[in-house]
């Protein structure tokens, strides 16, 4: 998400500094949107919003403990170029499954996380972010196992595995485009890690998960039956798009969005 004022300069700061495509800007009555293509998968959608919609207003600054993940295909010249062009980065650090990751701030110091995949050191030179890394999101629980039983029983999440002990557990989820678009089912991988203090967070890289157009309004009423805090909906994922947001036990803020395929 960008400011309303600012949304063409950040259009054009990730089409040079990332190398992504516009393949399209449009305004809606729900905002400013462009569509940025990543070189080797996956589209951005950049946003502005200027409405009093609660699910469009950052009601808090804090970046939270989600994480929506990238893949870069070097390190070394990633940050090379942000030395260069004065994007700030974090320390790097390796998960348990060996990737080496690091945030870094982009437009208006919107938080990305990135996974070197060395594969493709050599392709796209041009571009930083290449597409969708292997692990989607990563979130931040202070109970893993609490965690687990909370995002399967609530969000239909499949457990793959579970280590309280190491503080991690690997969960995943259908990925909607490729059912609709492909008729393929393809997983969603996401990370969930200990933390020591839950942040009622609020991304301005935002993690969105599906909904099916004829679940949404089911979906939605469900959860308000299991007594969690909703947002009120935006738009009519009947009519083109809708969505909504809630937050877990640890204030990780959760995003769905449900849109006809065209």
């Amino acid at each position: 998400m960008v400011s309303w004022e600012r949304f063409d300069e950040g259009v054009k700061w990730y089409t040079t500094h990332m190398g992504w495509e516009c393949l399209d800007q449009v305004q809606t009555p729900l905002g400013k949107k462009a569509f940025l293509k990543m070189p080797r998968q996956g589209v951005v959608t950049v946003k502005s919003f200027d409405s009093d919609i609660d699910h469009f207003i950052n009601e808090t600054a804090e970046e939270g403990n989600v994480r929506l993940c990238f893949e870069i295909g070097s390190i070394e010249n990633t940050l090379n170029y942000f030395e260069q062009h004065g994007i700030t980065y974090s320390k790097q650090v390796n998960l348990v499954n060996g990737l080496k990751t690091f945030d870094f701030y982009g437009f208006e110091n919107a938080r990305f996380t990135v996974f070197e995949n060395p594969t493709e050191k050599d392709h796209y030179p041009d571009a930083r972010l290449l597409g969708f890394g292997e692990i989607n999101a990563r979130i931040g629980v202070t109970d893993i196992s609490k965690a687990v039983d909370w995002y399967t029983t609530h969000l239909g999440f499949l457990k793959v595995t579970e280590h309280p002990e190491k503080g991690y557990a690997h969960l995943q989820t259908e990925d909607a485009y490729d059912f609709n678009v492909h008729q393929q089912t393809l997983m969603d991988n996401i990370f969930l890690e200990k933390i020591v203090e839950p942040v009622r967070g609020n991304p301005a890289v935002r993690t969105y998960f599906d909904i099916r157009p004829d679940k949404f309004y089911e979906t939605y009423n469900r959860l308000k039956d299991q007594h969690m805090e909703l947002s009120e909906i935006a738009g009519n994922p009947l009519e083109g798009w809708g969505g909504f947001h809630f937050f877990d036990p640890d204030g990780n803020r959760i995003n769905v969005w449900s849109y006809r395929m065209m």
